[in-house]
């Protein structure tokens, strides 16, 4: 007789159950995981092809930058490959193969392309990648910058190591000589009616007391390369009103960069002076007749060894560029205040040299001896050509007014006196000594009529509201 164990055959069935169960949970976690697997693959493809989009979109900013600085460079440049739609020109670039089948395009459109014109340009730059054996949204990238003549004397007070104010009243403001850009109106002189609080200055050092304000008053804005200002219980930084001892951090930032790009002296023929500059002499003389050419035309281009006045004056009466050929000493103005560099009203000067330049006595006097008079600060310009060794030494002092600009990226420069200083000054290291009143003309933002342009802001468009702004609108062509 068969004897049927119905234990086992229960034991049986529940091992067959628990394995059709763990199959069942083993299938549903390989399901998962390769849903997984393949919702991570394509977030990660299109974080792999959103950076592509970016970058192709600034590949366009690139494109259109490029363009505007080959205008600059050349005023003939026809932005070949470009559509010049009335003041706008706009591009695009189709059937970029990217890889796993993707592709792109990217289209650039500039507002104002127009090189002639120094006002800030706005570019609006968008791309799109299509994504290849996917059925998913393309990817749009929109940016939008904005950039500006690059000059070299964007702020008041410019230098790559320190600043440093050591007086107890020194003060820092502006105001701006020519707020329509047109050189046909009159030019406003400073005035306390006329002064902002937009006075700049900046060190690219990242060393503690690369901008030492100690008890100076800075009536605008003040930047380093990392470390912040110092500011003493009696200075400040910040706009008009700010109390003793206060650094408006709104007014402060510490990724302070520029541009200390050497300079030489304009290329070309020029007249030769003869040796030292050092009697009663007025320039240009009859003889000097060798003219400029392109942005320097209309100016008398003189070559000389060296500036040495004592108790003599040299007059500038017309537009003048005046190479100094000496390079342990260029300029060397001392004695009384007969001695002194006088730039007529309506003239303009540019001085180029590498030694030493030591202006006290009678100093510069670029108009006149007083505010209301003083030409504007470009028309007196003092440019230091020396590019390495030991620091340019370059020595203003006086008691008047100076308006000038001085741009020496291997100078160690001093202010010296408790007079009123205008314009905008870039060295290697400042020092203000004395009570100066430092004006920084906002006017000279837009100096440098052969200077490219550079971005001076970046944005994302990532909004609706933003991408259908008037400007996005136009990349929609």
């Amino acid at each position: 007789m068969k004897i049927t164990n119905r234990f086992s055959d229960r034991r049986r069935g529940s091992l067959l159950i628990v394995t059709m169960l763990l199959s069942a949970i083993i299938a549903i976690s390989l399901t998962s995981y390769i849903r997984l697997s393949r919702t991570t693959l394509t977030i990660s493809n299109r974080a792999f092809y959103n950076n592509a989009a970016v970058n192709l979109a600034e590949q366009g900013v690139e494109e259109a930058m490029y363009a505007l600085n080959q205008n600059v460079a050349n005023t003939a440049y026809t932005w070949p490959g470009w559509t010049i739609a009335g003041s706008d020109a706009y591009r695009e670039w189709t059937g970029v193969t990217l890889s796993q089948g993707a592709t792109a395009s990217y289209r650039v459109y500039v507002y104002n392309n127009s090189a002639a014109n120094v006002a800030a340009k706005t570019i609006i730059s968008r791309s799109r990648v299509t994504l290849g054996g996917i059925a998913t949204a393309p990817i749009d990238k929109w940016i939008k910058v904005t950039c500006r003549k690059t000059s070299k004397f964007a702020n008041g007070l410019v230098a790559k190591d320190s600043i440093l104010f050591n007086g107890n009243n020194a003060t820092v403001d502006s105001w701006n000589s020519d707020p329509d850009n047109n050189t046909a109106t009159a030019a406003i002189p400073y005035s306390s009616g006329v002064k902002h609080d937009l006075g700049s200055v900046g060190s690219i050092s990242v060393s503690v007391g690369a901008v030492a304000v100690n008890n100076a008053d800075i009536y605008g804005y003040a930047a380093t390369g990392g470390a912040l200002p110092a500011v003493g219980s009696q200075g400040r930084i910040g706009p008009f009103g700010t109390g003793n001892g206060v650094m408006d951090m709104s007014r402060v930032n510490t990724d302070f960069t520029a541009n200390f790009d050497p300079v030489t002296a304009p290329a070309g023929s020029y007249s030769n002076y003869g040796g030292v500059i050092n009697t009663n002499e007025s320039l240009p003389r009859a003889t000097d007749t060798t003219m400029g050419t392109g942005i320097y035309a209309g100016y008398y281009m003189i070559e000389a060894d060296s500036i040495d006045l004592n108790n003599k004056a040299l007059t500038i009466t017309n537009k003048v560029i005046l190479k100094l050929t000496n390079t342990s000493t260029s300029i060397d103005l001392g004695g009384n205040t007969n001695t002194k560099i006088a730039v007529n009203t309506g003239a303009m000067l540019q001085v180029y040299g590498a030694g030493d330049m030591k202006i006290t006595g009678g100093g510069i006097m670029n108009g006149g001896s007083n505010l209301g008079t003083a030409n504007q600060p470009i028309n007196c310009q003092f440019y230091g050509t020396k590019t390495t060794g030991i620091p340019q030494d370059i020595q203003i002092g006086g008691n008047g007014v100076l308006s000038a600009v001085v741009y020496a990226p291997n100078g160690s420069l001093k202010i010296n006196g408790n007079g009123d200083v205008l314009g905008s000054y870039v060295a290697n290291d400042i020092t203000v000594v004395g009570n100066s009143l430092f004006h920084y003309d906002e006017a000279l933002g837009n100096f440098g009529g052969n200077n490219p342009f550079r971005i001076s802001v970046w944005k994302e468009l990532t909004t609706a509201a933003d991408r259908s702004t008037t400007e996005a609108l136009a990349i929609n062509w």
